[in-house]
């Protein structure tokens, strides 16, 4: 759409209530079916795909007049009485033999036979050492040589690169910094809520790896955000389970088309500062349906080839255990409950005592480990060797390089000649400069990351898009923020209007090619339409372009210095669980000064925020007119920003996290109890918390404005009844009512009406499902959303297992976790 016909859309009230203005079609036939009238909107026509995803439908009859403004989304529910439905019999639902795939990316795990059976002759061919070997690092002690595992005999050793907003070269032994595509950082591409495009940002990252010769990702990153200031925030995708597991499926099987993927970091790691002693407490059902579920789901769905085990120890009864030996956590659940048939590798140094010189010490950590269901000790040769001395443990140790064996024959990473992988690369490597070429259709699927996930909060007096009828010289500035990491001795200065922020530099960090990485700056300069001037200036000269502007768009944002991963910071620093304000961490309110400066100028201001998290914007949020959350948008996100600013693309990006109006109103971000820290993990934690503790956040989850708007009708729950084992394909009519066109995000929650499962009480609610729609203007469309029912289990304490409580669901779709205007229901039997 061009710049100039962006609707100057207002966001508007949800109007009516469930039972007098939307109709809710339970004991009845499909609203499309032919003997059915329609609903308030008028819309009849096709329906959506058992899979999920939306099909057109004509629109017709009459709309209600929607009222007064609302901090919302831009959704509206069509009002009045009109209407009717035809009443049928009750219908129940039936098992479902393929539930699991109702789904889309739920291939759960796959393996060739012969392949299976090449990895299992090789194990039994195999003496006990070459097992051992097939468990550990190198034998070094080097830096630069981390992240591998070595060659012995035939077999090639697995070589490792982190993810995952990009495959890591950093660590390249000989030398080398490489190039890969950066795509913008999970937590952004959570608040895309795009199953497709993970799965696609998988694929290439699949492809990119395999390329550089490398034979496992690490990634995809799902700790759950239980707090905002965590320093690793940027790396997941948000603060809800069910997000976790459906985006982190989706990654891991587009990654698995080339070579596996692990999964991290297993479980409840989310705190970084004393990260290797913090100790995770919290009981059995906060445990399993909060903080380990989604990697269930990324087991049993995505078929995920590897577990990283992380730092902390985990306590629900008894003593704390270290998750590198904790067999109810890698023995129990994973493998028993999940039906994990792949490898568990620890986090690099997680195992206690990794470099204690008590032979004694190492060999009784080896034994817990490799008892407890821990296949490889990484990075180097540590505790694992002293296994060759207990020679009991060869069948635990078989076990183990069985399941290594069976990991690195089912993606065709065993040999050490030849191709590796499961398909060739399109891209290639240059290994003289440790770079990937011939990625520009990745470097645009970033750019197609950056416009779904970027999120507009905020829009007071349509400020945007940049209306070019009188807006004709926009000034982009920002502030120039020094920084330096303690742990690693670097160091630098951000300019925030015109370099490309890309993320923290921990091990997640990722180096774009400086040709191909678009800064704010360049990004507006690029999509400007004729007559419209661009200028930039960082620092002190940002106030003089600003008065010479029309419009200023200021950014600003966290540094590698506010937030990252332990070892790049000193542990004091590596937090930002006591402020989350910009500079917050060095005390000053510099950035807030600096915002509040250019505001105070007169000029309509926009602000552009870069970061992991959720930000203090409490002293700037009234003095700007628009407010962005750009998050680290990759290599292509000043594009983007160019193209959602003007108004060639409509926002569609929507909050995966909640956005506290204050520190306050958040848990306590981490325990105290000495050296070792001893966390209360709660089992309410993001929109959880805030709905039970009846609190309002500034934003909720779920919040993004758009140019457009959005009308809900005519939900269709089509089970009064249900089998545990069932799916309920839940639809829904959503019309774009503006003269643009536009991506919607529709999202499912359950409440348990008069549950007595505990900690399921009033005000509580879950995300069970979500769906993007992209909608033309005027049109409507339905979407389908299945919900399995087996998503809906809780942990049954008395049985000490997963179970689905039978009784009523309720159903409540809409726009945000505030604002669910449409509600059904049906029981459970």
């Amino acid at each position: 759409m061009a710049h100039s016909s962006v609707q100057r859309s207002r966001s508007l009230i949800l109007l009516g209530t469930a039972s007098s203005s939307i109709l809710i079609c339970l004991n009845c036939s499909h609203p499309n079916a032919s003997n059915s009238s329609t609903g308030p909107s008028g819309s009849a026509g096709s329906v959506g795909t058992g899979a999920g995803g939306s099909s057109a439908i004509p629109t017709g009859g009459s709309t209600a007049t929607a009222g007064s403004d609302a901090v919302g989304g831009g959704v509206v529910v069509l009002g009045g009485n009109g209407g009717s439905t035809m009443q049928e019999p009750p219908h129940v639902c039936m098992s479902d033999p393929n539930q699991q795939h109702a789904l889309p990316y739920t291939p759960g795990y796959q393996i060739n036979a012969a392949d299976k059976a090449a990895a299992q002759n090789t194990v039994q061919s195999l003496d006990y050492g070459a097992k051992i070997r097939q468990l550990h690092g190198p034998n070094t002690s080097g830096y630069d040589d981390i992240f591998r595992t070595a060659d012995d005999g035939d077999i090639k050793g697995f070589q490792f690169r982190d993810g995952p907003r990009g495959v890591n070269l950093d660590p390249v032994k000989g030398g080398g910094k490489g190039y890969t595509t950066s795509f913008p950082a999970p937590m952004s591409r959570g608040a895309a809520f795009d199953v497709e495009l993970e799965h696609d940002i998988g694929v290439a990252m699949g492809d990119e790896l395999i390329a550089s010769g490398s034979t496992m990702l690490l990634a995809p990153t799902v700790n759950i955000l239980r707090h905002p200031g965590w320093g690793r925030a940027q790396e997941t995708y948000g603060e809800d389970s069910f997000l976790l597991g459906r985006l982190g499926s989706a990654f891991t099987v587009g990654v698995q088309e080339y070579a596996p993927a692990c999964v991290k970091h297993y479980a409840a790691n989310n705190i970084e500062k004393g990260r290797d002693a913090l100790i995770a407490k919290m009981d059995e059902q906060t445990l399993q349906e909060v903080y380990a579920r989604h990697f269930g789901m990324i087991v049993k769905d995505g078929g995920v080839a590897c577990v990283m085990a992380a730092y902390n120890l985990v306590q629900t009864s008894g003593a704390a255990v270290k998750s590198t030996q904790n067999a109810h956590l890698l023995t129990d659940i994973l493998r028993g409950e999940y039906g994990f048939q792949g490898m568990v590798l620890s986090d690099w140094w997680a195992m206690p005592g990794a470099q204690t010189p008590d032979p004694n010490t190492r060999a009784n950590n080896a034994r817990d480990a490799v008892k407890a269901g821990m296949d490889m000790e990484l990075p180097w040769k540590l505790n694992f060797p002293e296994l060759a001395s207990q020679t009991d443990l060869q069948p635990e140790v078989t076990t183990s390089a069985q399941r290594v064996l069976e990991t690195k024959f089912r993606f065709h990473v065993n040999a050490k000649s030849g191709a590796i992988g499961l398909k060739a690369p399109t891209t290639k490597f240059d290994g003289g400069s440790y770079s990937i070429t011939g990625n520009e259709a990745n470097a645009t699927l970033a750019e197609k990351a950056a416009l779904e996930g970027t999120v507009l909060l905020k829009n007071d007096g349509n400020v945007l898009p940049i209306d070019t009828t009188t807006v004709h010289k926009v000034a982009v500035v920002g502030p120039q923020v020094t920084w330096s990491l303690k742990g690693t001795q670097q160091q630098g200065t951000i300019n925030f209007a015109s370099d490309a922020r890309l993320g923290d530099l921990g091990s997640s960090r990722v180096n774009a090619d400086p040709a191909k990485s678009i800064s704010p700056c360049a990004g507006l300069k690029a999509q400007a339409p004729m007559g419209v001037e661009v200028t930039c200036a960082d620092g002190a000269a940002g106030t003089a372009a600003a008065q010479a502007a029309d419009l200023v768009v200021v950014v600003a944002g966290l540094t590698p210095h506010d937030e990252g991963e332990e070892y790049t910071i000193t542990p004091d620093d590596s937090d930002r669980g006591q402020n989350l304000a910009l500079d917050g961490k060095t005390g000053t309110t510099a950035q807030n000064d600096y915002i509040k400066a250019i505001a105070a100028l007169g000029k309509p201001t926009v602000a552009v925020l870069e970061g992991g998290s959720a930000i203090d914007v409490s002293s700037f949020v009234d003095q700007v007119k628009g407010l962005v959350m750009a998050w680290y948008p990759g290599q292509s996100g000043g594009n983007a920003l160019g193209k959602l600013l003007f108004g060639t693309a409509s926002f569609s990006g929507k909050l995966p996290i909640s956005w506290p109006k204050a520190l306050a109103d958040e848990p306590a971000f981490s325990g105290n109890g000495g050296n070792a820290q001893t966390t209360q993990m709660d089992f309410y934690l993001g929109y959880r918390w805030f709905d039970t503790q009846n609190k309002a956040p500034l934003f909720p989850f779920g919040h993004g404005l758009s140019y457009t708007t959005f009308e809900y009708s005519n939900l269709y729950v089509p089970c009064t009844t249900v089998p545990a084992d069932g799916v309920v394909k839940v639809e829904v009519d959503v019309k774009n009512t503006g003269p643009v066109d536009g991506d919607e995000i529709v999202f499912l929650f359950v409440t348990y009406p008069g549950s007595t499962v505990p900690k399921r009480v009033a005000g509580y609610k879950e995300l069970k499902g979500f769906q993007r729609a992209h909608i033309a203007a005027g049109q409507a469309v339905r979407v389908s959303i299945p919900l399995r029912v087996s998503d809906l289990w809780y942990w049954d304490s008395a049985s000490n297992k997963q179970a689905v409580s039978p009784g009523e669901v309720k159903v409540l779709v809409g726009g945000s976790s505030a604002s669910l205007p449409l509600m059904g229901s049906f029981s459970v039997m």
